[in-house]
């Protein structure tokens, strides 16, 4: 396998706040190993560059188009590229840039590194609760990973060693998601065990692998994969914490969450910060900027003239609208302003301002992987999948009020009396939540899934279609439709490699 030949290991630097190179490409089949792997600094160095190659565009851009893109919640904007308008087109082509995936395969390689070299490190003060706290780190960035590209791909070359050398195999076949997803789930149960709840600095507390983080992930797993009652547990355990607080309503919720960042109901968070240089560019490239307020993704009109997402009658009070998005000049599509914007200002005659971080951002934005209200919709899926309708209605009046401040009544079990109902709402307050977030598609996903055809997710992601409606739905009625294709460029250097089955004919 191309992606996994090239080795990075010396030249690292420590912090993870540096802001020169985090590493140097050593040439193929060279190993540098035996006179770096002396330090827990050494292991700390190369678990900053794990993190730091999570922060890169390549990897940022794909969680948003793996993740959102195909929803009803984006088209495209000002610029958008020709292939990100393939993919939204359900036309999607080996060739495709986006359906390379050696950015993840890079993590993956890290964390293998660490995972390989870092218990031969012979460092009296390097104790093994140390070195295993650091190796739940990478082995959940491990998983997380590979977590993505088994939503994306479906079947995916499942590497748990670390490419070291070229006598190795790189012609490795795929693996079947149930067992990479198996490997994931006791894998994450010994990294909980080991991992640390906090650092004892905010931006490490949020921005490193916690207890809580590996917990969130866990329960995103169980719920992709049915298995609810595990889903629910992980989702109780982060619950649990006291630490972690939903902000009040008149605290300003997005401005913590989303401007000041690292707030009370974040759990996991990737760090960008203007003052190390690392600037979150896909964020101000997709959603907008101060220069182009409409990014290359803006918002459809279903998001507001569906009754179930966000409407423009008075009644309506959600404020997750005004803080999500804006309104373009024809009032038919939406800028972006969650993530992209700064500030929303209203004069005393009901006029709305809202201003857009500069290029570069003054404040670069985080992109926040998992944050407590999304465990909190997690686990009502899976309680409305048990069944425990009433349990579930109570979570989702939690989140709804807190973006409805002036309704008084709670949503009613009158009205969403059984499981279908309650799906649907359940569905739509995350979409409501979650907007944006890279959430999206992987709940549409999780529908298809459980219906076993794709018609739900077919209907609900052509609404935002203006043309070829009838197109997009016919390529996308088997669930394999749902899946990115393979790179050619992997396809061609691994002949062990098999296209996914959607495409394995098509593009011969």
């Amino acid at each position: 396998m191309k992606h996994i030949k090239l080795i990075a290991i010396i030249s690292i630097l420590a912090s993870m706040t540096a802001c020169t190179d985090w590493l140097s490409i050593e040439p193929e089949g060279k190993i540098v190993a035996g006179d770096y792997w002396k330090l827990e600094s050494d292991v700390e160095a190369v678990v900053a560059t794990c993190y730091r190659s999570m922060i890169e565009d390549d990897i940022i851009s794909r969680m948003i188009i793996y993740g959102e893109l195909r929803s009803d919640n984006l088209i495209g904007g000002y610029g958008i590229s020709e292939n990100m308008k393939k993919i939204i087109e359900a036309n999607i082509q080996p060739t495709n840039p986006y359906a390379n995936w050696s950015s993840f395969y890079k993590v993956i390689n890290y964390c293998n590194i660490v995972i390989h070299y870092a218990p031969t490190v012979i460092d009296p003060n390097f104790s093994q609760s140390e070195l295993n706290a650091k190796l739940a780190e990478v082995i959940a960035l491990r998983a997380m990973s590979y977590f993505y590209l088994v939503r994306a791909f479906g079947e995916v070359p499942f590497v748990t060693s670390a490419s070291i050398t070229d006598i190795q195999d790189y012609n490795i076949p795929k693996s079947s998601e149930d067992e990479i997803l198996d490997y994931l789930e006791t894998d994450l149960i010994k990294a909980e065990a080991w991992a640390m709840t906090a650092y004892g600095k905010l931006n490490a507390n949020k921005g490193r692998i916690t207890k809580n983080a590996i917990r969130a992930l866990l329960a995103d797993i169980y719920l992709w994969r049915n298995k609810y009652d595990e889903c629910i547990a992980a989702s109780d355990r982060v619950l649990a914490d006291p630490l972690l607080k939903m902000i009040d309503p008149d605290e300003e919720p997005y401005l913590k969450i989303f401007g000041l960042k690292n707030s009370t109901e974040s759990i996991f968070e990737l760090q960008f910060s203007a003052n190390n240089y690392t600037y979150n560019y896909v964020i101000q490239d997709f959603y907008g900027n101060n220069e182009n307020p409409a990014g290359r993704l803006v918002a459809p009109e279903i998001v507001t003239v569906d009754n179930e997402i966000f409407t423009n009658t008075p009644e309506v009070t959600d404020v997750r609208r005004k803080d999500y998005i804006t309104p373009m000049s024809n009032n038919k599509v939406y800028h972006i302003f969650k993530y992209a914007g700064s500030q929303r200002t209203e004069n005393l005659n009901g006029t709305e301002s809202s201003y857009y971080y500069r290029v570069p951002q003054s404040q670069p934005a985080n992109w926040i992987i998992y944050r407590l209200t999304d465990v909190m919709l997690m686990k009502a899926e899976a309680l409305v999948q048990k069944e425990r309708l009433g349990e579930a209605l109570k979570i989702v009046n939690t989140t709804f009020l807190r973006s409805n401040p002036t309704i008084t009544d709670t949503l009613a079990i009158d009205e969403f009396n059984d499981k279908e109902k309650m799906e649907k709402l359940v569905l739509v307050e995350r979409q409501r939540e979650l907007m944006f977030e890279g959430k999206r598609w992987f709940d549409l996903m999780r529908m298809a899934r459980r219906d076993g055809k794709t018609n739900r997710l077919v209907e609900t992601i052509t609404r935002k279609l203006t043309e070829n409606q009838s197109l997009v739905s016919s390529k996308m009625k088997v669930m394999d439709a749902l899946y990115f294709p393979i790179h050619e460029s992997e396809i061609d250097a691994n002949p062990n490699l098999k296209q996914n089955p959607f495409y394995e004919s098509k593009f011969k």
